[in-house]
């Protein structure tokens, strides 16, 4: 007999959270300085708090995660909080850093992404939980795709630079990719079936598809190719009966020759997506930074650099042919790959148990479609589509609070398929008590705990966005005395975070150089703030050093860049301070060195030009000021 309290429960607060959770897709802070992370942590915790209130009216409906899962990953947050105990800045690798915050809280989050899809598509509420995530899913392709083609079009209905790769509301063009790769991949099967609905999953899944193209990265191309033969593989491998298995691998197949065909001429017919298919400078530079994460690796095999640590440690492993391609004065805050990413992270113990889960969630994954039938094998097929392309994309990229989570969701749906209570459970005590009425109200007020919790960190880190934007714009003004106002307020509201302080020194630096001694003092002020507590930073070393340049400590400046030089020696901006506080001790001969070694760093950059046409006039050398200057002239045109 059904149980109406239940049925009830599900088309309200779980369905709920399944459209909150698919909502966060949406979530951004208009007007922040990055306004993309915070926002969808907060949206998850919300649909997180949703599913424990739907929990309390049916506390027994809803999957579990395997066993397997549950000790991998606690295995694996045991070794990220002894590599982050043990790497050079303990406080941040735990919190997180600037711009993803991948630290205690967003891990956690994304935790709670995947057990929060075993509850709400587990169990035997799945089947509706599915169809209710396909709807929400669909609804929410719509107005994402439209953002995206409006960007392609050249417009900014966000905000953001008309000069960079626009993200929609992901921020970043390969996490969009990523979320309509996901979109797509869930949506294609059960669109094919004849349903009520079936025209919005259809209208949903192109949306997917265009999201995707639209983002021009090839990852995300690549892991289109992927769902697609996963998904037709799945209907091959599925089809349930003669009559109806023959009838939905003719489908199936038409779907999947329709796709690749329809997918090769969207990617030729769109502008962006076909310059960057063939557009080479990115993959090589990809390569460049593997193989310079390879020796990183090399030379900390066990435990890594710690958990957000690879920003810090990167440019003491550049090389002369990255600072070429790149100019080398950004590092990258991760190695584009989820291997290296684990492997760097937590070392080899963190990279092996990433690849046990991921054999793990494959062969349950397999298990739990052979033993579904129906709409939930269509669905689990989707998932399970979705998962890989994930993974597929992420071989060329990073985790985020855009993707992840979304990720989690359908992964922990995906595994958790079968009823809680098994015949396993009831001959073992501890498990026979884990589904109790007393423990299920104990984790339930752990849960919400853990909620609150969160979101008393989450709220005002996203809040602190304000300020932080309102301070760089000021500092970039010239308002120096209302920067610091709204960079104190930003740091009220997150004190914990390190690169706050990182920020506003690096906004006070460019004022600093311009020869602004207030700007210069904030940003001494800011970087020690920044290196106390992240001291391997040689973005924040680079920040103090101009700050003493241009306060009038020229020795300190250039006594903390001979450091810096030793420890990243293709930085290119290193050199071109170093070179400006050499000619200010009486050094114009290592001060041109300096500038030189700038400019063939950074051939694109008229900076180390401009510097050295100035040294070349103030020492006499008329001649060479005016070739440096012609060369700076010509870099700086358009």
């Amino acid at each position: 007999m059904k149980n109406p309290v239940g049925s009830r429960t599900f088309t309200s607060a779980p369905a709920l959270s399944i459209y909150v959770m698919a909502g966060s897709l949406l979530a951004f802070l208009p007007g922040g300085l990055f306004r993309f992370a915070w926002a969808k942590v907060i949206v998850v915790l919300l649909a997180v708090g949703a599913a424990l209130w739907a929990g309390r009216a049916n506390p027994a409906a809803g999957g579990r995660l395997p066993r397997s899962t549950v000790i991998l990953l606690g295995a694996g947050s045991a070794v990220l909080l002894l590599a982050a105990l043990l790497s050079p800045s303990p406080a941040a690798a735990l919190l997180g850093r600037w711009p993803r915050y991948e630290g205690a809280v967003v891990l956690a989050v994304y935790a709670a992404a995947l057990v929060l899809g075993a509850k709400l598509l587990g169990g035997p509420d799945g089947t509706s939980g599915w169809h209710a995530f396909h709807r929400a899913l669909a609804v929410v392709a719509l107005p994402l795709a439209a953002i995206c083609i409006l960007e392609s079009a050249g417009l900014r209905p966000l905000g953001g630079a008309a000069d960079l790769r626009p993200g929609a509301t992901l921020g970043n063009a390969s996490d969009q990719g990523l979320v309509g790769v996901m979109i797509a991949a869930v949506l294609a099967l059960p669109s094919l079936q004849r349903r009520r609905t079936s025209w919005l999953l259809r209208t949903g899944c192109a949306a997917g598809v265009l999201i995707a193209v639209l983002s021009g990265s090839r990852a995300a191309l690549l892991a289109l190719l992927a769902v697609v033969l996963v998904n037709a593989l799945g209907a091959f491998l599925t089809g349930g009966g003669p009559q109806r298995g023959n009838k939905l691998t003719w489908k199936a197949s038409a779907a999947a020759a329709g796709s690749l065909a329809g997918l090769a001429l969207l990617v030729f017919l769109i502008p962006g997506a076909r310059d960057r298919l063939f557009y080479g400078e990115t993959v090589t530079g990809r390569w460049l930074l593997w193989q310079q994460t390879a020796q990183m690796a090399q030379q900390h095999p066990w435990l890594g650099v710690g958990p957000s640590g690879f920003v810090d440690a990167f440019p003491g492993y550049q090389t002369q042919q990255w600072a070429v391609q790149t100019g080398g004065d950004f590092p990258p805050d991760s190695p584009h790959s989820w291997l290296l990413q684990a492997l760097l992270a937590g070392g080899i113990p963190l990279l092996l148990l990433a690849l046990l889960l991921a054999a793990s969630t494959l062969r349950t994954a397999v298990v739990r479609i052979r033993s579904a039938d129906g709409a939930r094998r269509t669905a689990l097929v989707g998932a399970l589509a979705a998962v890989v392309g994930y993974g597929v994309g992420l071989l060329t990229g990073f985790t985020s609070p855009g993707t992840t989570p979304l990720a989690a969701f359908i992964c922990g749906g995906l595994l958790a398929t079968t009823i809680v209570v098994s015949k396993e459970s009831r001959t073992s005590r501890l498990r026979g008590w884990s589904v109790t009425p007393p423990a299920r109200k104990a984790a339930a007020a752990a849960g919400a705990l853990a909620v609150v919790g969160g979101l008393v960190l989450a709220v005002p880190a996203a809040a602190a966005e304000w300020p932080m934007a309102a301070g760089v714009g000021a500092a970039g003004s010239g308002d120096i005395a209302g920067a610091q106002r709204h960079f104190q307020a930003a740091q009220a509201l997150r004190p914990w975070d390190s690169d706050t302080a990182l920020l506003a020194a690096q906004a006070f630096a460019g004022p600093a150089a311009e020869g602004d001694p207030a700007a210069a003092e904030r940003a001494v002020e800011w970087a020690m703030v920044s290196l106390a507590r992240t001291p391997e930073s040689v973005e924040a070393g680079l920040a103090l050093s101009i700050g003493y340049l241009n306060s009038g400590d020229v020795p300190a400046a250039k006594e903390r860049l001979d450091e810096l030089i030793v420890r990243a020696p293709y930085t290119s901006q290193l050199y071109v301070q170093r070179g400006i506080a050499a000619f200010g001790l009486g050094q114009p001969e290592q001060s041109i060195a300096d500038l030189q070694t700038a400019a063939s760093q950074s051939p694109e950059s008229p900076v180390p030009w401009q510097v050295l046409a100035r040294v070349y006039q103030r020492v006499g050398q008329d001649g060479n000021a005016i070739m440096a200057q012609e060369r700076a002239d010509r870099l700086a045109s358009p």
